[in-house]
């Protein structure tokens, strides 16, 4: 039997699109290679599981990465897999939120949108400052301390009273994000081809870690036992600090918890890690036999990712340094709380591992793991992109108008990119205020924040989908990759996991205080969905009749033409 060529399967893939209601806006040039790629450097083991290790630890020692981490995922791979079945049957770039739509109604479709929505500015907003952070740590601030300038990520720029507003950490946020910007309006080529370098890089970093290691490393000094749960930061791991609400137990009596609890709250370094692999559904409309390859794309992201990340954390976990300074009891004394994990994200326990077993080497890979982590921001953006210009085409965000509109030149959704980068550095400067009103650190606090609200807010839209589908059946004669007689199991099991990391994550933990902007974001929506989107947000729109769609497409191929110069074919 004689395969499709690539030109067949595209227009199999734009007549799936019609069916959908929606014209061939987007460039469909990303390979199946290209949408895994995408998901892959998204999870970025060498950006969630490096910038929360030291989290881990302070929860729960050795057994965060080496029980935690094959726990997670067992579940997420169920997650995964159910998300495969659905995004197989309905390959748009709307992903969850068109799923939800198709399968329940546009009620279900606004709140799974909103929520996937809020996730994305938040995992964006967590990827970017926690790639800068560790920029600065391995690059920037060595360079610049070789010509005599001091910067790094507590370095003050601009206070308001004794509060820091902008910091070292902030600004190079904010030179990344803008750089990932250009990069993504300048066309999904060059997106695509820059996954496909940041899978490669990814592989060889860990490659080059473990092999290095194993060799040329030194002997376990930490004191910890092996797979055992030993809370390190005795201090910070058990106060809540709730500073604008007037409740601050951060120097004062700690709430505690049973071992077992701190154990499942170390589950946030797993989990926040394996976030964003609905990259391979929002960029459906530009992959080639996306059925398929965003089914696998979601699937074998989890799975590569899984098996990657165990060999790096285990190898790094069995030759840790004397990390007693990382972890200081006294949470009074400032000036030591600079490394503390009490203040997450800093990604020094990593960093230092590297250069104790490695000494300059170590320092070296501390770098190529900054640039993993520039990768996975630029791919953030990228599929944060598509959804907000998924949900805007059927306008379901104030703004649509603008937010909708597709680049001729470059075939992007421009003016979604710059709004997901825009929020999510304001985010996170808010964040990082807000954790700085309870004392030193909030840039640490900053990042449990982003992550904790972008794992609820994501796998909170994860769920609505995974639920409908397990609950209806008219979407399961439209997937063409199926589980079978598993589906449904798979499903409870996944469902399962997420109601509980819905409440483990918000618990107020640690200096986590997501929980107040993740009431005060469902209050909002709630009033928003009430007296506007209930009885005027209509869910997916059809563009237009068969002829019409086919118009819409002559028109941006027509632009393209006209923008290539005279003479073109």
């Amino acid at each position: 039997m004689t395969q499709p060529s690539r030109e067949d399967v595209i227009q199999q893939d734009v007549r799936d699109l019609h069916q959908l209601g929606y014209a061939q806006e987007l460039f469909r040039s990303m390979g199946g290679f290209s949408n895994f790629a995408i998901s892959f450097s998204i999870i970025s083991i060498l950006t969630g599981a490096v910038i929360l290790y030291d989290y881990g630890l302070a929860w729960a020692g050795t057994a965060a990465s080496l029980i935690g981490w094959p726990l997670v995922t067992i579940v997420v791979l169920c997650i995964a897999a159910s998300m495969s079945e659905i995004a197989s049957a309905y390959p748009t770039a709307g992903g969850l939120y068109y799923w939800a739509s198709r399968m329940k109604g546009k009620a279900w479709g606004w709140w799974t949108a909103w929520f996937n929505l809020l996730g994305q500015f938040a995992i964006v907003a967590g990827i970017a400052y926690a790639a800068a952070q560790f920029l600065n740590v391995s690059i920037v601030t060595p360079l610049l301390d070789n010509v005599g300038i001091s910067y790094g990520n507590v370095t003050e720029l601009i206070k308001i009273g004794d509060v820091p507003i902008l910091t070292g950490g902030l600004v190079t946020m904010g030179v990344l994000l803008a750089i990932c910007l250009f990069l993504n309006i300048r066309g999904i080529n060059l997106v695509a081809f820059l996954n496909q370098v940041s899978v490669w890089w990814h592989i060889a970093i860990v490659a080059a870690v473990v092999v290095l290691v194993m060799i040329a490393g030194k002997p376990d000094q930490s004191g910890m036992t092996l797979f055992a749960v030993q809370p390190q930061d005795a201090g910070g791991s058990w106060a809540n600090v709730i500073p604008f609400l007037g409740i601050d137990l951060q120097y004062g009596a700690a709430i505690t918890y049973p071992l077992f609890f701190a154990f499942m709250f170390s589950l946030l370094q797993a989990n926040w890690t394996y976030t964003g692999y609905d990259a391979s559904a929002h960029v459906a409309e530009e992959t080639v036999g996306a059925r398929v390859s965003s089914a696998w794309g979601i699937f074998l992201s989890v799975a590569v990712s899984a098996v990657v990340g165990y060999i790096f954390l285990f190898v790094l976990t069995t030759h840790l340094p004397d990390l007693s300074g990382l972890f200081p009891k006294d949470l009074a004394d400032a000036d030591a709380n600079i490394l503390s994990t009490y203040y997450f994200g800093g990604g020094y326990t990593v960093y230092e591992t590297l250069k104790y077993n490695l000494d300059t080497i170590g320092q070296l890979l501390g770098a190529g793991i900054a640039i993993a982590m520039s990768f996975c921001t630029l791919s953030s953006v990228a599929s944060a992109g598509r959804m907000l210009f998924a949900f805007s085409r059927d306008d379901g965000v104030p703004g649509s108008g603008w937010l909708k509109k597709v680049s001729h030149r470059y075939r992007t959704p421009i003016n979604s990119l710059i709004a997901i980068v825009v929020v999510a550095f304001l985010f996170t400067v808010a964040a990082f205020y807000v954790g700085a009103l309870g004392g030193p650190g909030g840039g640490g606090i900053a990042i449990v924040i982003v992550t904790a609200i972008s794992t609820i807010f994501l796998y909170a839209a994860y769920g609505i989908p995974i639920y409908l589908g397990l609950t209806t059946d008219g979407w399961r004669s439209e997937r063409v990759w199926s589980l079978g007689r598993w589906s449904k199991l798979v499903a409870v099991i996944a469902l399962l996991w997420i109601l509980v990391l819905l409440v483990l994550f918000s618990f107020p933990t640690s200096g986590n205080i997501s929980w107040p902007f993740m009431a005060g974001a469902v209050i909002l929506l709630l009033v928003y969905y009430f007296a506007w989107a209930r009885r005027r947000f209509q869910g997916p729109r059809v563009m237009g009749r068969e002829e019409e769609l086919t118009e819409i497409e002559r028109e941006f191929d027509q632009a393209a033409r006209e923008l290539e110069g005279p003479g073109t074919a």
